[in-house]
């Protein structure tokens, strides 16, 4: 009854265990404080043929045999003593075969502990992830050194713990290929990786790493399955969404989580510039381009004297210093005069600290070339326009008479100026030369009927036009300025919330209109107003340029309207575009740059490269693709002309230096995997071999099941061979 309720106690175990690695993995049974788990369950249920032997010997204690005997005097050399051990016997025959069977069932299920000690098991053959952050917030530093070594150092050790049969996989957090990760086996070369994976410029993407390792691990041989991830937890680890409920890894899958710096007092000061805003619009040669900086000091110390510099083209061109209290965040503005026309990369940067990759901020801006420009209207019209152009070599500009106008080519000009001899037939013309991209400052025109111009101003969108007269006495004036537009952004002393009157001519007849965006208000409409036709810009002003109807020419306003007129509607796209490091981006393009779709691209280091953009209706679409390398890329045509420029910086996010806790990290972990899994923290990364030796099970005891089978059934043999003997009197 003993054996049968032993035998009983090993199928009840193994059904427990069938049950429990339903629900718990293989290397996590320490948590319900088994010491023992069963990688091949199912063949437990072989253990029911140990009762066989049992049955066995009931059935033999049944039958009865007949001894025949000559005398009595058999029966008393038969001691009692021979009797006993005749059955002792027979019971340790029992145990034995019954032994055996177990052995052999157990040997086959494969049993494993945890445990260290040695000659205790076999090392269970393991596929190993490791998830390694190498975003640039590891690259801080603390009193354990660099954390990204740190990271590193831990990674090796993980492959170097690992023997003959197992497989690895490295996988970066913030690089990771389009294409499914194999196993390798090759521990050298996952280590040289390990070694030369360098620090990227975008957050770690954790849930994409962990869906492409438990595809990986779905297609192992290997039951025992496990996926060390080595990160910092910045708070930002956990921000990318990947809009679905799909869960990573399954209840065969161990994951031990290796912070890397959590027990770290204190980081290094640490400065970051997080946003960059360009307040110019309109940009000129030799005149200041002005950039407000977004600092913030991530630290527990205060940061005095925080030097900012501005560069253009790597040439540091201003400088300025703030103070940042500790854990706040302070603004800055800096403004330099770039010195010559085309495309200029520009950074923003500080002095070096904990995190150098935050220290600097890029940005472009491209400054048209020499633009060409068609002046059109009389001569009276267009003297102070051409004295002021030629003067300041701002533009190369071609004089057209009025009745020239209709031979005119606009689309071979980057803009157009009308003074006079503007009419229906061409308002037609001008309004699809805009709609293309082109720019017209048209002034009104009194030497045409005003129905006739009325008309052909209404064309290019600036309505209700009609003839405004003033006293010599009373002039009329400027009644308020849109001081926050482009065109006289940075133009007036002070602030430019205000639309207070500045500097204004004496008006004594005007054609102010009232459709457009008013930029400057006068009496009965707008006396300068812009309106835009597709990718192009109309500039309207209400009075001739001449001393005809008021004494515009004579006022400063007048040059500084004329020449930023001229850069605001030749402007293409100064301003360039910006990105965050990883993120995909498709360009669209106007029309102009269309032909052909074919694009030049220099990125950071100079090297070109092509794109082929899509033609579309509105424009192109290029694709300029994921951009890695931190910097400004230059976008050119296929004939060289200047595009405009794309700056690709680094995640705000990864500047900050704020990290989750333990709970934090576990609470938002266990949202992106598998209910049934369980989560191990490496308390020591220093030394993570040996806290993972404690956490995992990593020794069968098949060997020791089958050596304990061969011993039984040796031992049975040799029972068996001396019960035989002593029943027959040898």
């Amino acid at each position: 009854m003993t054996v049968l309720y032993f035998v009983k106690r090993i199928l009840l175990l193994s059904y427990q265990t069938f049950i429990l690695k339903r629900h718990i993995p293989s290397s996590i049974f320490h948590e319900n404080k088994l010491l023992m788990t069963f990688l091949n369950p199912l063949v437990l249920l072989g253990l029911a043929a140990a009762a066989i032997p049992v049955l066995l010997h009931l059935l033999n204690l049944r039958k009865l045999k007949t001894i025949e005997f000559s005398s009595l005097r058999f029966l008393k050399e038969l001691q009692k003593t021979k009797i006993r051990r005749l059955k002792l016997r027979q019971i340790i025959l029992l145990i034995l075969r019954t032994m055996i069977i177990i052995f052999s069932v157990l040997a086959f299920s494969r049993p494993a502990v945890k445990s260290s000690l040695p000659g205790l098991g076999t090392h269970a053959k393991t596929s190993v992830v490791i998830l390694l952050d190498n975003s640039f917030s590891m690259d801080a530093s603390d009193e354990g050194g660099n954390r990204f070594k740190q990271a590193k150092n831990s990674a090796l050790s993980i492959l170097s713990a690992l023997k003959d049969g197992d497989e690895a996989i490295l996988l970066p957090m913030s690089v990771q290929d389009e294409k499914h990760p194999s196993f390798s086996r090759n521990f050298t070369l996952l280590k040289e990786e390990i070694t030369k994976l360098p620090i990227a410029s975008t957050t770690a993407k954790l849930e994409t790493a962990m869906r492409l390792a438990s595809t990986a691990l779905e297609a192992s041989n290997n039951i025992n399955r496990e996926v060390y991830l080595i990160t910092d937890a910045q708070r930002n680890i956990f921000a990318e969404n990947l809009k679905d409920s799909v869960r990573s890894f399954d209840d065969r899958v161990a994951v031990f989580a290796v912070p890397i710096g959590r027990n770290a007092s204190a980081l290094e000061q640490n400065i970051s510039i997080d946003t960059v805003s360009v307040l110019t619009r309109i940009f000129q040669p030799e005149k200041p381009v002005e950039v407000e900086a977004r600092l913030r000091n991530s630290s527990a110390k205060a940061a005095s004297g925080v030097v900012v510099s501005m560069l253009f083209n790597g040439e540091r061109v201003a400088q300025r210093t703030v103070d940042i209290p500790a854990g706040e965040v302070r603004s800055v503005q800096i403004a330099a005069p770039p010195q010559k026309r085309g495309i200029t990369k520009a950074t923003i940067e500080i002095e070096g600290d904990a995190l150098d990759q935050d220290n600097r901020r890029y940005f472009g801006f491209s400054i048209p070339a020499m633009p060409t420009v068609a002046l059109i209207g009389a001569p009276q019209n267009v003297k102070f326009i051409s004295l002021l152009l030629g003067d300041n070599q701002s533009a190369t500009v071609t004089t057209i008479a009025p009745q020239d106008i209709s031979g005119v080519n606009f689309g071979q000009y980057d803009a157009v100026i009308i003074a006079g001899g503007l009419r229906q037939s061409e308002a037609d013309r001008l309004d699809g030369y805009i709609q293309n991209g082109g720019g017209a400052l048209v002034f009104a025109d009194g030497t045409i009927e005003p129905a006739a111009f009325t008309a052909a101003i209404a064309r290019l969108g600036f309505s209700g036009v009609s003839e405004q007269s003033f006293s010599n006495e009373q002039p009329a004036g400027f009644t308020s300025v849109d001081k926050q537009h482009p065109l006289f952004q940075g133009v007036f002393k002070g602030t430019t919330d205000s639309k207070a009157v500045v500097e204004s001519p004496k008006i004594t007849k005007a054609l102010p209109a009232s459709g457009g965006q008013a930029l400057i208000s006068m009496a009965g409409g707008a006396f300068l107003a812009e309106s835009k036709h597709g990718e192009g810009k109309i500039i309207y002003c209400a009075v001739p340029p001449s001393t005809e109807w008021s004494n515009f020419p004579f006022t400063g306003i007048f040059p500084t309207m004329l020449y930023r007129s001229l850069v605001y509607l030749t402007m293409r796209e100064g301003l360039g575009a910006e990105v965050t490091a990883g993120i995909p981006l498709t360009l669209t393009l106007p029309k102009r740059f269309a032909a052909g779709g074919n694009f030049k691209i220099l990125d950071v280091n100079n090297t070109e490269f092509f794109r082929q953009a899509a033609l579309l209706p509105s424009g192109a679409a290029l694709p300029v693709g994921n951009l890695q390398q931190l910097g400004v890329y230059q976008i050119f045509t296929a004939d060289g002309k200047p595009v405009t420029t794309v700056a690709v910086n680094f995640p705000s996010s990864e500047g900050l230096l704020s990290f989750l806790s333990k709970d934090e990290f576990d609470h938002d972990l266990k949202g992106k995997i598998s209910p049934k899994a369980v989560i191990e923290w490496i308390d020591n990364p220093q030394n993570v071999v040996a806290s993972v030796a404690r956490a995992r099970i990593g020794s069968e005891l098949w060997k020791a099941c089958l050596i304990a089978a061969l011993l039984c059934a040796i031992a049975e043999m040799l029972v068996a061979r001396a019960t035989k003997n002593d029943v027959n009197g040898e």
